[in-house]
């Protein structure tokens, strides 16, 4: 394993290990996830599949990369949420999403005149996938 990716591996929120404790608590699979973009937390319980990302309660923002592929899975009609608490985290799981990647402020790409928030809208993300009608 490269250097890189160790820092980026071990660059986790200090909120998460508790988030992750409650989840499994109540009967959640847990898969901690890492890559560009990629929500931070996969939960799978029953048959649902809910994307987590966790972020710092002050100054949590989303990347770029981050904002992209949230908007590519909610078009999939995918639960994707943004948690800072354990409370916040089973609520989302629970059907109650209370932020989503419109409701964190993004860092701007660089050298982009290009809103990153835009990114975020299911209606400018279409889907390459030919097979569904």
């Amino acid at each position: 394993m490269s250097r890189c990716r160790r820092r980026f591996a071990l660059n986790r929120d200090a909120n998460e290990p508790g988030i992750v404790d409650a989840l499994r608590a109540n009967g959640w699979l847990v898969i901690q996830l890492n890559g560009a973009g990629v929500p931070d937390l996969l939960c799978v319980r029953k048959g649902r599949i809910v994307f987590l990302e966790v972020k710092a309660a002050k100054g949590g923002r989303m990347k770029p990369a981050q904002v992209e592929l949230h908007a590519q899975l909610s078009a999939a009609e995918l639960t994707v949420a943004i948690v800072t608490t354990p409370e916040e985290a089973l609520a989302a799981v629970d059907g109650q999403v209370v932020r989503t990647a419109l409701d964190v402020r993004a860092e701007k790409r660089p050298k982009s005149p290009a809103d990153v928030r835009a990114l975020a809208t299911p209606a400018t993300y279409r889907s390459t996938d030919t097979r569904r009608k």
